[in-house]
């Protein structure tokens, strides 16, 4: 009981480093194209790491709940992108986004391919852990 609860504190506090790492991705998207990742970023993937690094010395997987980060980030960061492919590129010095101008921000189909990759991967280890769990808990 004490593994499935610590699994699980695991994965909840893996989901909240990739609502960080999600927040601090924000950042990074402008309409003046992709900038460097910031601090937020950096911590989020060194606690995303430590936590991985946790889950596989317990659970003895080696991508033990990473796929809930990944799902965390990828999903919002897949909607986001997938705007319509009519609006053009935000110019560095745009006016605000309003009901008469709209643009995409440089990119974004970038963006949309590995957000789309990574919930892919994601789902995968999805299916992974929950048949790793299945067939431990028939034994």
């Amino acid at each position: 009981m004490l593994k499935l609860a610590m699994a699980f504190l695991v994965r909840l506090l893996q989901a909240v480093a990739g609502f960080l790492l999600f927040y601090g991705i924000e950042g990074m998207l402008t309409s003046r194209g992709l900038q460097p990742p910031n601090i937020l970023v950096l911590v989020a993937l060194l606690l995303i790491g430590l936590l991985a690094v946790s889950a596989w010395r317990s659970e003895r997987r080696p991508t033990g709940g990473l796929w809930v980060a990944g799902f965390v980030v990828a999903l919002p960061l897949l909607l986001q992108s997938a705007t319509p492919r009519s609006d053009p590129v935000c110019p560095s010095d745009h006016p605000p986004l309003t009901n008469t101008y709209n643009c995409v921000a440089p990119g974004a189909p970038i963006v949309l391919a590995i957000s789309s990759v990574i919930l892919l991967l994601s789902l995968a280890g999805a299916v992974v852990e929950l048949r790793g769990l299945m067939a431990a808990a028939r034994t």
